[in-house]
């Protein structure tokens, strides 16, 4: 262990998908913002879910062990599991998301508060931890500062998922959608669209051949003639985000960049998304999408900051407990 020395030693387990790695690394990342901090990031395959699979750490996880271990995903708790064993008990284990086995098996557990999971060492947060959106959305205005030019205001970034465990991007969703961006486009607003992996095909194909030649339209699909991706440029250019509800992950982005969303709701549901919806309406973050570009103050949500400083305090009383005991002992 070095952080007594004057730096934290900080490991992340995930299995490399974007929206998993980008809440480990965005945790660590916020941490590192607070206190000196080294961070090293582990992927780990998928396939593993048992204990003992992860026994044997292999070449890429070999002491020093760090001082804390941030986990998130399936792929990433039987590693976390066994760091206790690995470090003897000296790496703080923390878990992202609902691990869906006791939460006493990690030293802290941060997943969103509208999974309803509460313990004494779990801290429930509104969406889910995210890198740091200031660098980045200075970068991506910089990047697309001369395309974006041919956008005039209002904007409105609409982000799109798709289907989903409870969600489904019917021909009557997009229907509806369609009707609402042709009623924005007779307006003059412009428009800044992006889909996801989980977007239908036909829903991509039917907004292509709908934008094509479209002035104040710029749409990105992820298609190879697309080019690089502007979703943060998007974020940062916008004046509102209208984002699908299946999506989590870019309502936490839209909230935490500080913009005012407008919700499109997809077909399906589920109380817990409905409970996230709920949280960030009462922090003035979200209104329903009728139709028309709304706009109003809001205040950035600043969560994964608040997840960092809780882990930080529980890191301290934990070494000032271990102090304690130790001259207790002497």
């Amino acid at each position: 262990m070095t952080a007594r020395s004057g730096i934290l030693e900080i490991w992340t387990i995930d299995d490399g998908r974007a929206g998993i790695a980008s809440q480990t690394r965005g945790l660590a990342e916020h941490i590192a913002a607070l206190v000196p901090a080294r961070i090293s990031a582990h992927t780990v395959a998928r396939r593993v879910f048992t204990l003992a699979a992860a026994r044997h750490p292999g070449e890429a996880m070999q002491a020093p062990w760090p001082d804390l271990c941030i986990g998130c995903g399936r792929a990433s708790i039987p590693y976390m599991r066994a760091m206790r064993s690995w470090s003897g008990g000296q790496t703080m284990t923390v878990q992202l998301q609902d691990p869906r086995c006791d939460p006493a098996l990690f030293d802290l557990v941060i997943p969103p508060e509208h999974d309803g999971l509460n313990g004494d060492n779990v801290f429930p947060i509104a969406g889910a931890p995210v890198r740091s959106l200031e660098t980045r959305l200075a970068a991506a205005r910089d990047a697309f500062a001369g395309r974006m030019e041919a956008f005039p205001r209002p904007r409105l970034a609409v982000m799109l998922g798709g289907n989903s465990q409870h969600h489904r991007f019917s021909p009557n969703a997009y229907n509806r959608l369609l009707k609402a961006l042709k009623g924005l486009e007779e307006n003059q607003v412009s428009l800044l669209v992006t889909t996801s992996r989980r977007t239908p095909k036909r829903v991509r194909r039917a907004l292509r051949a709908h934008f094509k030649d479209k002035p104040y339209a710029w749409l990105w699909t992820g298609a190879p003639r697309d080019g690089e991706n502007p979703y943060f440029a998007f974020l940062q250019a916008a004046d509102a985000v209208l984002v699908s509800n299946d999506s989590t992950s870019m309502l936490t982005d839209a909230a935490s960049a500080g913009r005012p969303i407008l919700l499109f709701a997809l077909d399906g549901g589920h109380d817990k998304f409905e409970r996230f919806y709920d949280s960030l309406a009462r922090r003035g973050l979200l209104r329903p999408f009728t139709g028309s570009l709304t706009t109003w103050p809001v205040q950035p949500l600043d969560e994964t900051r608040r997840a960092a400083e809780e882990v930080l305090r529980r890191l301290y009383w934990r070494w000032q407990n271990e102090n304690r005991q130790t001259a207790g002992n002497g």
